[in-house]
């Protein structure tokens, strides 16, 4: 990878604060160089205000392909990425300054001014407070009790510990900040990459905006314990929370131009709203986020995460210190499924339900607690802990999500009341077909024509072994669980993803939501066909669908495709490896 670029212009550092901790009794000091070698504390703290970090819109990073190998048609394509900046959040406007926002190109040497504001602007003004004096980042040297790969204990006795370890906090909370860059991919070059301008190929130019912050991000290095494999290494746990958007649609001159930049639409595009994820790339001692060379490749590395344990192993034999550390159990590890199989499928299951439960906050998590110790004849939950709590904060050290918008699809026992007993209605939080404030969207651009959506989802079949398709969790025996909080008697299947759209008509409930995130499927019986129930598509107007015949669709300027999430996210393997097109 080749890195050109130029000088920060707009970068302005108001102040750089660092401090140290000296004791309880005393508060945090600025501190020159002179005190600085006579000091010592717990770490560097790094506070920034009045924050904007620019580069030039034509400083880039390049990828660079290689020449196709051996009979394939494709042509080799390179890929830049210009103008990497963060900056605050614009708020739109008509006048220049920098509170309004801009585009990459356009009016002025910083840009057309943006209107609209947030997600379509990419870039905006400083950002006051990006890491206040009481939240800052934090450079320090510690030693925290943990575990080697095998098993032992690391620092058990804080006055003599046994390794240290360096890492760089984030701040704890941040306000929203806008990281963005736009980039273009040439393919069919012929011309050398020294000289851009000779020999260039076609190109698609994008655009990427992330509007949030990385609020409790840590990075950490240190020795990793790995018998035989005692090195260097590093963790990373990415703490991200915002929005995202990323474009290709471009406007004016210099669209077939490399390195030019151009104004992209400030509507169009595949956005992300209320994201949130946490990806815990390694843990402390026994874990390693390790960078090597790849044999017999001058210039290519692997970055790799090794097995935390022999995969040859059972997955059934007793966890070392490590181990449980890294899986946090709630329940036994060896747990017996009735009915089905035994060992960590069954205990990762329960284990992460219970997690989930407890992060949502769901006043019922007990009623779930108690089904789990009555069916597995458990005495208690959470052994070697000292409470739920205790247990819960190291379950998400261990244990990533993703979520993409702000839906929590809770079912099942333990989970709060979502609507009431008996009633008909489609989830109440589910996303309307064109709603931009949460979840996973398409939009088209300023004066493209509306375009045809689908109107209904497809049906959620719940196939795992031992269990009938439309039923809830566990098959037919569902003990206290009512599916979707609906009256069971009033329903022919004891239907999980089921919910009735007989309201979901032009004249009784709401017609935006009909089909949409309810319970429209073919295959579902008479009682949820789409006989007697209004098509959205002679609601919105759109001819597109004969009688008897074609997908009922929505003519629209923006199709939301509704929320998603992992939950439970584990990284027990991971090995990337660098190679150049010529290396395949």
């Amino acid at each position: 990878m080749t890195v050109h670029t130029t000088a920060f212009p707009g970068l302005r550092i108001a102040s750089l604060m660092l401090v140290s901790c000296l004791g309880a009794s005393h508060a945090m000091q600025p501190l020159d160089d002179t005190d600085m070698a006579n000091v010592t504390g717990t770490g560097i703290a790094l506070g920034f205000e009045d924050f904007r970090w620019l580069t030039s819109p034509t400083s880039y990073y390049e990828q660079m392909g290689s020449a196709p190998l051996g009979g394939t048609t494709f042509d080799r394509a390179d890929m830049r990425w210009y103008g990497l900046s963060i900056t605050a959040v614009p708020v739109g406007g008509s006048g220049q300054n920098d509170d309004v926002g801009f585009h990459w190109a356009g009016d002025g040497a910083f840009g057309a001014p943006c209107t609209a504001g947030g997600l379509a602007c990419p870039l905006g003004g400083q950002i006051v407070n990006f890491a206040a004096y009481d939240n800052p980042y934090v450079l320090r040297a510690w030693s925290p009790h943990g575990f080697t790969y095998a098993g032992d204990e690391v620092n058990a006795d804080p006055n003599n510990p046994d390794i240290t370890l360096y890492e760089y906090v984030a701040p704890t909370l941040q306000p929203d900040y806008n990281f963005a860059f736009w980039g273009e991919i040439e393919a069919g070059r012929t011309g050398p990459n020294e000289t851009l301008a000779a020999g260039h190929g076609d190109f698609l130019k994008s655009q990427t905006l992330i509007q949030g912050n990385a609020a409790g991000s840590v990075f950490r290095m240190f020795q990793h314990t790995q018998p035989g494999n005692e090195t260097f290494a590093m963790m990373y746990h990415s703490h991200l929370q915002g929005d995202f958007r990323f474009s290709v649609a471009q406007q004016g001159a210099g669209n077939d131009e490399i390195g030019q930049p151009v104004r992209f639409d400030e509507s169009e595009g595949l956005h992300f709203r209320n994201v949130e994820a946490f990806i815990p790339l390694g843990q402390s001692f026994y874990q390693a986020l390790t960078l090597g060379p790849v044999p017999g490749s001058p210039g290519n590395f692997i970055l790799e995460i090794p097995f935390l344990r022999d995969p040859s192993e059972s997955p059934y034999d007793a966890l070392n210190n490590a181990q449980r550390h890294f899986y946090s159990y709630a329940v036994p590890e060896n747990l017996a499924t009735p009915g089905g199989p035994a060992g960590a499928a069954a205990a990762g299951h329960i284990t992460a339900r219970l997690a989930y439960l407890h992060n949502l906050g769901s006043p019922n998590a007990g009623a779930y607690e108690n089904y789990v110790m009555n069916t597995y004849n458990l005495a208690s939950l959470y052994d070697g802990f000292a409470n739920a709590d205790d247990w819960l904060a190291q379950y998400n050290t261990t244990h990533g999500y993703s979520r993409w918008g702000d839906w929590h699809p809770c079912r099942g026992i333990g989970c709060p009341n979502i609507h009431g007993i008996g009633s008909n209605q489609s989830h109440p939080n589910r996303n309307v077909y064109n709603d931009t404030n949460s979840g996973i969207f398409f939009r088209k651009c300023e004066g493209c024509d509306d375009f045809d959506a689908m109107a209904y989802m497809i049906t959620a079949v719940d196939v795992r072994p031992g269990n009938s398709q439309y039923s809830c969790p566990g098959g037919t025996g569902c003990g206290e669980f009512a599916p979707r909080g609906i009256n069971v008697s009033s329903r022919t299947d004891n239907g999980r993803y089921y919910t009735r759209t007989d309201t979901c008509s032009a004249t009784n409930g709401d017609p935006y939501r009909c089909g949409y995130g309810g319970s429209y499927s073919i295959d579902a019986g008479s009682r949820f066909a789409h006989s007697g129930k209004q098509d959205p598509s002679v609601i919105f107007g759109v001819a597109s669908r004969a009688p008897g015949a074609g997908i009922p669709v929505i003519r629209t300027d923006v199709v939301n495709l509704g929320d998603a999430r992992i939950e439970g996210l584990q990284v027990n393997y991971m090995k990337f490896t660098s190679y150049g097109a010529g290396n395949l």
